[in-house]
C-alpha cells in the first residue's frame, strides 16, 4: 500500500515536471519566434491585433515623456490597441524611453513597428515635422493669419513673402507683375506635412509644387483648346469656390460664369464684391455693390483683377468641364445648406429672388 502511495506521488511530480518543461519550451519557442519577427520589422502582436481606420492624427511629444505614458497616450488616441503590449514590444527592442520630441503625423492603421520608428526619428520616409490643413476657399489673408495663430511667423511676413518673394514656377507666367495678392488662387488647399520650424517660403514653395502637380497637363490642354488661360480658369474656379459649398452646383455655377463672360454680361457675383472689402459682411447691401475696385463684377466687365480664393481641383475641373445647362443666374435659397436655385432668364430670376428672399 505504502509502495502504491509512493508510485503516484513519484507519478504526479514527473508528469509536473514534464508539463513545465513542455510549457518552457513553447514559452521559449514563442520568445524566439517574437524576436525573429521583431528582427524582420514586423511583430508578431500585429499580425493577431486589427490595426484601425485610415485617419492620421497630429501627435505632440514633448521632452522626457517617459514610454508607459507615450504607450498610454496612443492608446487614447486608438493609434494602438493595446499599452502594455506596446511596452513589452519597447522593452524587448532594448529601446525604452528613447522617443524623440516633436510633432509627428500618425495614422490609426500604422503598425506598431511604423509607430516606433517614427517617433524615435527613424523614419525611412519621414522626418519629425508637423502637419498643417489649408482649406479650400481660403485667401492669403487666411492662410496668413492661421499660419500666426500656429506661431510659425507674423502674418504680415508671410504676406510680404507672398508677394515679393521670387519662386520659379511657369505657370506664374500668366500673372502679371506686380498684381497685388500675385499668388492669390496658386497655393493649392491641401494638408501638408512641414518642417518643425518653417519659413514663409518654404511653406509657400510647398503648396505651388502642389498646385504644379494638380494642374498637369491634361488641364493645360483643356484650358487652351477653351481659350483660357490658367490664371483666367484659376480666376473662375476662386469664384466658383467662393459662390457655392455644394459639390453639385460647382459646374453649374462655373457654367453660368462661361455663359456670362460669352454674352458679355457683368458676372454680378457677390463674392467679388467682398473681397474687394477690408471687412466685408455676410450679407451685402446694395450700397456695397457700388464700391469701386478691380474686383467688383457689379461694376466691371469680365474677370475681376484676379483670383479671389484658393480653389479646390474640384472647383478647378467644374470650370474646365463645366455642367451642359443654359444657366444664366443663380440665388441663394437656403442659408444653412447653402442651395442655389438656377435660372434661364432675368424674370425667372426675379420671381425666385421674390420667392428665396423675401427680405
Amino acid at each position: 500500500m505504502k509502495i502504491d502511495k509512493v508510485i503516484n506521488v513519484m507519478t504526479y511530480f514527473m508528469g509536473m515536471a514534464f508539463n513545465l518543461a513542455i510549457l518552457a519550451v513553447v514559452a521559449f519557442a514563442v520568445w524566439q519566434f517574437t524576436l525573429w519577427g521583431f528582427s524582420q520589422g514586423e511583430y508578431l502582436a500585429n499580425a493577431m491585433v486589427y490595426v484601425g481606420e485610415d485617419y492620421e492624427i497630429e501627435f505632440i511629444l514633448e521632452e522626457d515623456t517617459s514610454a508607459a505614458d507615450v504607450a498610454r497616450m496612443l492608446e487614447d488616441l486608438d493609434v494602438i490597441n493595446n499599452a502594455m503590449l506596446f511596452q513589452a514590444e519597447i522593452f524587448l527592442m532594448g529601446r525604452a524611453n528613447y522617443y524623440s520630441a516633436g510633432t509627428y503625423t500618425l495614422n490609426r492603421n500604422m503598425s506598431n513597428t511604423d509607430v516606433h520608428r517614427i517617433l524615435r526619428g527613424r523614419s525611412d520616409t519621414q522626418a519629425p515635422h508637423q502637419v498643417i490643413r489649408v482649406l479650400e476657399g481660403w485667401t492669403l489673408r487666411d492662410m496668413a493669419e492661421y499660419f500666426e495663430y500656429r506661431e510659425f511667423f507674423p502674418a504680415e511676413e508671410f504676406l510680404y513673402v507672398a508677394q515679393n518673394g521670387h519662386f520659379s514656377f511657369a505657370f506664374l507666367q500668366d500673372v502679371p507683375i506686380g498684381r497685388p495678392n500675385r499668388l492669390e488662387g496658386y497655393l493649392f488647399p491641401e494638408t501638408y506635412h512641414i518642417s518643425l520650424n518653417p519659413t514663409p517660403g518654404e511653406i509657400i514653395t510647398i503648396m505651388l509644387r502642389q498646385f504644379e502637380i494638380i494642374f498637369d497637363e491634361a488641364m493645360h490642354y483643356r484650358a487652351e483648346e477653351m481659350g483660357l488661360s490658367v490664371d483666367a480658369v484659376i480666376t473662375i474656379a476662386s469664384i466658383v469656390e467662393a459662390e457655392t459649398r455644394v459639390a453639385q452646383e460647382r459646374p453649374m455655377v462655373a457654367q453660368v460664369i462661361h455663359s456670362r463672360l460669352a454674352q458679355n454680361m457683368l458676372l454680378q457675383m457677390d463674392s467679388t464684391v467682398k473681397y474687394g472689402m477690408e471687412d466685408p459682411p455676410v450679407r451685402l447691401l446694395y450700397a456695397h455693390l457700388e464700391i469701386d475696385s478691380p474686383w467688383n463684377t457689379y461694376m466691371h466687365l469680365g474677370l475681376p483683377l484676379g483670383p479671389i480664393a484658393n480653389p479646390s481641383e474640384a472647383a478647378i475641373r467644374a470650370v474646365l468641364y463645366p455642367s451642359d445647362t443654359n444657366y444664366l443666374f443663380f440665388v441663394l435659397t437656403d442659408i444653412e445648406t447653402g442651395v442655389h436655385y438656377f435660372t434661364r432668364t432675368f424674370s425667372e430670376h426675379q420671381a425666385a429672388i421674390d420667392r428665396y428672399r423675401p427680405w
